[in-house]
């Protein structure tokens, strides 16, 4: 399958969830909380092959089916929610050349959010994004 049709196929699920997120959040958080309600469906491809990953992340609080909600909500909160903006993670990486694309859509306490970035293989995206795509 071509790394085009992947992406395209990986932002029909994102949009999906998204909307799905954006639907379920305000009704389970309150009036009050819908302003501040922060989740996201993120996704990794890998252009040459490989299963496109999938999860979700909800923040304040955290959860979703990342396996680690409070270390990625953490990583946003200190990015004022900005996934362009984290701090990565210090580290060796392998100079190999298997790139992959992180993608996200979602809501940080209510703005609506959305991050795509292409990297040459799964450890430098780990590292560059503070483990936020690590799933």
């Amino acid at each position: 399958m071509t790394t085009f049709r992947r992406t395209g196929i990986a932002l029909t699920c994102l949009s999906a969830t998204a909307a799905w997120l954006a639907a379920a959040t305000p009704a389970q958080a309150g009036p009050a909380a819908s302003a501040s309600a922060s989740a996201f469906a993120l996704a990794v491809v890998p252009e040459y092959g490989g299963p496109t990953r999938l999860a979700t992340l909800r923040c304040e609080p955290a959860g979703g089916t990342h396996p680690h909600p409070v270390a990625a909500c953490s990583q946003l909160q200190a990015a004022g929610g900005d996934f362009a903006a984290v701090r990565g993670t210090r580290g060796p990486c392998t100079l190999e050349y298997l790139p992959v694309t992180a993608i996200t859509h979602g809501y940080w306490r209510g703005t609506p959010t959305s991050y795509s970035e292409t990297f040459p293989n799964q450890c430098v995206m780990e590292r560059t994004t503070g483990g936020i795509f690590d799933f």
